[in-house]
């Protein structure tokens, strides 16, 4: 699980960091009003990145091709 900016959550969906098995990137609103991007990696739960005090309004950005 790792949080990063959007410049860098565009370059895993391009496939830049494939080798790291990136399934899902979460974009969320922070708890001080910043956009932010959370990786999910495989082997972690998909359901990081839930709603919380720190974690507002997630949404799926991208999810990676199930096969």
């Amino acid at each position: 699980m790792s949080t990063v900016n959007k410049g860098l959550a565009d370059r895993i969906i391009a496939g830049e960091f494939a080798e790291d098995s990136p399934r899902k990137i979460v974009k969320y609103t922070n708890a001080w009003g910043g956009e932010s991007y959370g990786v999910v990696f495989e082997g972690e739960r998909l359901d990081n990145y839930a709603a919380s005090n720190y974690v507002i309004e997630p949404s799926i950005y991208w999810e990676a091709p199930h096969g």
